[in-house]
């Protein structure tokens, strides 16, 4: 068998290669659940992506035997480290066959040139960072993923971890289902003396002033984040893009903002979970798109992720996670076509957040890694 050859994506054929690569990989009745392709290649295009605006990547393909047989990109996002202040180079988008050496030459490939660049070390998978996908899944591969949450085979963990990869954090995603959408007694007791407090109000989204509730939850997510593992903030274009594209997709019922005297302190976004259609489309519109969109519509009927929830650090202490959480649950209850709601992902070092889900009945169905390893020259 011949040496994997690792290539740069110096073109747009390349380019295109680099982003289709992951359809020869996995089978048709596989769970990989893919973006668009015109989306993917959008998103890795300097330019046409303000995320770029502050970042720069290299991206590597590994060919063997003239087939291509695996993918990566290497990246710095330098508004990310300037925030953090650190030097982290992130790796991202891998896919590659069960492959060991394939995978190892296209790590190596991308460790090299974050030496170059200065990086000290290297994290990911960041597709391109914990603003979008990312994350490899360890945990849970026996059902589909959600939407915009990633999926993979069991082999790619051993992959990574045979290059001396380690495990820096893990990512949780928790389900709740209908049938179980009931609480302890003790949290029935502690929401009715909130309630009762009468401290916060809500409301769910509207359609004429969608934008600005969005991007209201943006900021709350901003400084409700701050603090945490990797995170790192939207740019005023990296949100204009995320406006634009929630605008399309979210059920304003399932968007709620909570205020403390009109001033929005607390929201949660839970957007239809379109991942089955995306697995029908496998990365392309085309003319059967109507077609895939009917056959997926019973698999989305009632079923939501919760992607967006946050709280401004001042009121966390006030009971509005438990606020949250009932409001959203309770919206649940009153429709009939609820089916289950999957809420993700959630930092593993985010206990109080855990245990509070789990004391809403949510239960852990998936478990995403995310690798480091020490690069400094």
């Amino acid at each position: 068998m011949a040496v994997p050859v690792i290539e740069r994506v110096t073109d747009e054929a390349a380019l295109r290669r680099f982003v289709e690569l992951p359809a020869s990989l996995y089978p048709e009745d596989s769970l990989w659940s893919p973006g668009l392709f015109r989306d993917d290649k959008k998103l890795l295009t300097p330019g046409a992506h303000p995320f770029w605006d502050t970042a720069r990547r290299e991206l590597f393909l590994a060919r063997r035997d003239g087939e291509y047989v695996g993918r990566i990109a290497a990246i710095v996002d330098e508004k990310y480290n300037a925030y953090a202040q650190t030097r982290c180079g992130a790796f991202g988008f891998f896919e590659c066959r069960n492959d060991r050496k394939a995978a190892h030459a296209l790590l190596a490939a991308a460790r090299d040139w974050l030496v170059e660049q200065g990086m000290t070390f290297m994290r990911g998978p960041l597709n391109p960072s914990t603003n979008y996908t990312c994350g490899l899944l360890v945990d849970g591969f026996d059902e589909p993923p959600a939407l915009m949450m990633p999926w993979n085979p069991p082999y790619y963990a051993e992959l990574l971890e045979s290059w001396h990869l380690r495990k820096e954090q893990d990512l949780f995603a928790y389900r709740i289902d209908r049938e179980n959408l009931r609480l302890p007694d003790w949290l029935t007791t502690e929401l009715d003396r909130l309630k009762t407090e009468n401290r916060f109000s809500w409301r769910t989204a509207r359609r004429g002033t969608l934008a600005a509730d969005i991007r209201s939850m943006l900021d709350i997510y901003r400084e409700s984040w701050a603090e945490n593992f990797a995170f790192s903030p939207l740019s005023p274009r990296e949100a204009d893009v995320v406006v634009k594209e929630l605008k399309q997709i979210l059920d304003p019922e399932y968007f709620v903002i909570f205020f403390h005297e009109e001033q929005p302190v607390a929201g949660m976004v839970a957007l239809p979970d379109l991942a089955p259609l995306l697995r029908r489309l496998r990365g392309r519109l085309g003319l059967s798109a109507p077609l895939h969109w009917w056959r997926s519509r019973a698999e989305i009927r009632g079923n939501y992720r919760l992607m967006l929830f946050g709280i401004l650090p001042a009121y966390r202490l006030l009971g509005l996670p438990l606020l949250l959480l009932d409001c959203l649950l309770e919206k649940a209850r009153l429709h009939p076509e609820f089916r289950s709601l999957e809420g993700s992902w959630v930092l593993e070092d985010n206990t109080a957040i855990n245990d509070l889900i789990e004391d809403f009945s949510g239960r852990i169905t998936k478990r995403y890694r995310l690798y480091r390893r020490e690069i400094d020259a």
